[in-house]
């Protein structure tokens, strides 16, 4: 280890103990975002799917909850999702959860020497960052998203989210154009994704708010489609499988 770094790791050591309100202020206000937007989002696949598993479903024993049952009722209604706000929640889901994947790997690798293959990837004697790979991943989706006529961005948007968040994940080494993931300025590197999963989870939450209900897509038809399925329960003395 050259003495810079080492100087550096023990300048992280020092500043571990040191809290930052910024910090916290920001991790609360992008863990209540995405709770919020992961609970509206499993409601409205969930309600989406309950008609066609209601259909298939006749008796109460086969309405009770289980896990499987649950499974293929959030795939129903996912199936039926508007592909718009299934890439974006899919975006944000997906670096969220990289995010979250990446420091804990970053911090593993620091405090134990990594664990089976996953150690600091070296080559010659240059540590490659995972901005690196992270960038030329957002890249590689972002270019077959515009580059393709398959409606494929709620699947490209799982690499895309996931390159986002390793490159944010080291956006404090880019800015100092330095090592300084593990020093007092490298928390910036946290703020930055925090205020990025809570722009994206506010995103998320406008779509949904200012969408043309009136548009004819999938999901639009298929609330139609269980609103008229409803009313023929009602009409011929049946129980109406969900009440859109």
């Amino acid at each position: 280890m050259s003495p810079r770094k080492a100087k550096r790791l023990a300048a992280a050591e020092a500043a571990r103990t040191k809290s930052s309100g910024r910090t916290h202020v920001l991790g609360i206000l992008a863990g209540g975002a995405v709770i919020t937007v992961f609970g509206a989002e499993l409601t409205r696949v969930w309600r989406l799917g309950t008609l066609p598993r209601s259909r298939q479903i006749h008796s109460e024993d086969e309405r009770r909850s289980k896990p499987i049952e649950a499974v293929m009722t959030l795939r129903e209604g996912y199936g039926v999702s508007r592909t718009r706000e299934n890439a974006l929640f899919n975006m944000l889901a997906s670096f969220t959860v990289a995010f979250g994947i990446t420091r804990g790997i970053t911090w593993t690798i620091r405090e134990k020497g990594g664990f089976g293959p996953i150690k600091d990837v070296v080559v010659g004697d240059r540590h490659i960052h995972h901005f690196l790979p992270g960038g030329i991943l957002a890249l590689a989706a972002g270019a077959v998203a515009i580059g393709t006529k398959a409606d494929l961005d709620k699947y490209l948007a799982f690499p895309y989210g996931v390159g986002v968040a390793l490159v944010l994940d080291e956006s404090a080494l880019l800015l100092e154009l330095d090592d300084v993931y593990w020093t007092e300025e490298g928390v910036l590197s946290i703020q930055i994704a925090f205020a990025a999963i809570a722009l994206l989870s506010a995103m998320a939450y406008l779509i949904r708010m200012l969408r043309n209900d009136d548009s004819q897509d999938s999901e639009t038809d298929w609330e139609l489609a269980a609103k008229a399925w409803d009313d023929l329960q009602m009409s011929s003395g049946g129980v109406p499988g969900i009440g859109l």
